[in-house]
């Protein structure tokens, strides 16, 4: 229950300021499903139901969230190739927050070109992506450059989603930037 209690009180204050670029399931058993919503109403018609995995949360993408008398609703959507089973690709639908743990690091587009950026978090409206990173022979990231992009211009995707439709196969740069983070936090 406590663990519970600390997610639900540390995702409220990731959306106390803005919206998420991601989430994943939260409080809902292992084995069952989370309902998504045509509006943001637990009455409302149900348009799809996220799995919950305890082992491997799946991510989404949340575009907006808003307040509903007590609750907090998010409008969530599945990234390329997360979920679509149940939830079609381009279809959008309403979750309650209190079931979501938020996020902002993942693979972004910016403004709706895929081009595998690589957001480290948000703050104040703004989102750090990793622009490019320099490597030593050995493929080792020696140093990110980064900058502030508004989060209004992103949205949050998979590594496959992010990227570039002229490129053949998947992102690899979040991986290389986790590996360089971890590193410099040792």
């Amino acid at each position: 229950m406590k663990t519970v209690l600390v997610c639900m009180l540390l995702t409220m204050s990731i959306f106390a300021k803005e919206t998420a670029l991601f989430a994943s399931v939260t409080g809902v058993e292992k084995g069952d499903f989370l309902n998504v919503r045509a509006a943001a109403n637990y009455q409302s018609k149900k348009v799809a139901a996220i799995p919950s995995f305890k082992d491997m949360p799946l991510t989404f993408g949340i575009e907006t969230c808003k307040k509903v008398k007590t609750s907090t609703w998010c409008l969530v959507y599945p990234l390329t190739q997360n979920w679509a089973d149940s939830f079609g690709e381009n279809d959008k639908g309403w979750v309650n927050a209190r079931y979501l743990t938020f996020s902002n690091r993942g693979y972004v587009l910016v403004d709706g070109k895929a081009n595998c950026a690589y957001a480290l978090g948000c703050k104040e409206g703004k989102c750090k992506l990793v622009t490019d990173y320099k490597q030593d022979n050995k493929g080792e990231v020696l140093s990110l450059k980064t900058k502030w992009i508004e989060r209004a211009e992103l949205k949050g995707e998979s590594g496959l989603g992010a990227m570039n439709p002229k490129e053949d196969g998947y992102c690899t740069t979040g991986m290389f930037v986790e590996e360089y983070l971890k590193r410099k936090r040792k």
